[in-house]
């Protein structure tokens, strides 16, 4: 990836990028939160495999449950994805001068930009990742959701699991880019679009997704239950009910609605880890991360392969001018 390009390049094409990815992504992401917030309430609770899951998911609620709460990323991410590629790119660009250009940017540094970059996005990627999650969880829209929030709680409630998201976002970030880039130079990648070049880069964004996402996966899980949780302060909005379809997606009882008197409630992140522990044990950490890792590597492989198109695209379309 040039870090010579100008920062609108790097924001316009890292917009681009995100919602290609995203739009890979979306069933697997929505089955992720699904699984990754159920709880085992008294043991009563027994999760099903991810496709039954899946295929239940369609079968109940028909094939847009599969892309619900994609509208937040979407409009999010023309922040999130553009202000991540964007920050990367500048930190990596003052890294250029200080090396005085004698020699490319140490994967150290490389790391260091995504670390900055992930600390940069964290005012658009909480509130996001929240109305997403609820959207994805909860029986309710992606807009029904924002007001509910916003009329409820202030803009200070997008920031629910503001914390988690920044020690998930940074150091997942850094290790995104330092594989993605340290990939790139073992593998010899040149900027053309030779049919062994893209299926370099290709390797090399999936690859950078599968490891980021194993290296943060735990906290990803407490993020979720964090957020999807209600205000202990609120009453839940009447259109934020979360149904648990259990004859459907976890046992065979009939469909019921789990509410705040029967969900666990947090008070922050080491709270939320010794309750989900001792109710679930270990696992509980890695549920859903089949899936996850299912998805990382079309979605992140697609992501960095259309930036390095948009991005080279741009630059062209600057030297003529």
């Amino acid at each position: 990836m040039e870090k010579k390009f100008p920062s609108f390049n790097d924001f316009f094409a890292g917009y681009i990028s995100g919602v290609a990815g995203l739009l890979v992504g979306s069933p697997l992401d929505v089955l992720k939160v699904r699984l990754q917030t159920a709880s085992n309430t008294n043991g009563r609770i027994q999760m099903s495999s991810s496709i039954r899951t899946l295929m239940e998911m369609k079968r109940a609620e028909g094939l847009s449950s599969l892309f619900k709460g994609v509208g937040s990323p979407i409009i999010g991410l023309a922040l999130l994805n553009s202000i991540l590629f964007a920050s990367y790119g500048g930190i990596m660009r003052v890294f250029d001068e200080y090396n005085l250009k004698s020699s490319s940017p140490t994967l150290s540094q490389v790391y260091i930009a995504g670390f900055g970059a992930g600390i940069a996005c964290f005012l658009a990627s909480t509130p996001t990742e929240l109305v997403k999650c609820r959207a994805q969880v909860y029986n309710s829209s992606t807009w029904n959701i924002f007001k509910s929030i916003l009329f409820t709680q202030g803009i200070r409630g997008f920031y629910q699991g503001g914390l988690i998201t920044i020690i998930r976002d940074a150091p997942g970030y850094g290790v995104y880019f330092w594989a993605y880039e340290g990939l790139k130079r073992v593998l010899g990648v040149t900027i053309d679009n030779t049919g062994e070049n893209v299926s370099k880069l290709l390797f090399a964004g999936g690859m950078a997704g599968l490891l980021s996402w194993g290296s943060i996966y735990p906290l990803d899980v407490i993020k979720s239950r964090l957020q999807t949780q209600h205000s202990p302060s609120i009453n839940p909005h009447p259109e934020e009910t979360p149904l648990v379809h259990r004859k459907n997606y976890l046992s065979v009882s009939p469909t019921v609605a789990i509410t705040r008197e029967n969900r666990p409630c947090y008070t922050g992140i080491i709270d939320c880890a010794i309750k989900s522990y001792h109710a679930e044990g270990i696992s509980v950490f890695f549920r859903g991360i089949i899936p996850t890792l299912i998805r990382a590597w079309p979605v992140n492989a697609v992501t960095f392969y259309v930036y390095e198109i948009m991005i080279n695209w741009l630059n062209g379309l600057q030297q003529q001018n």
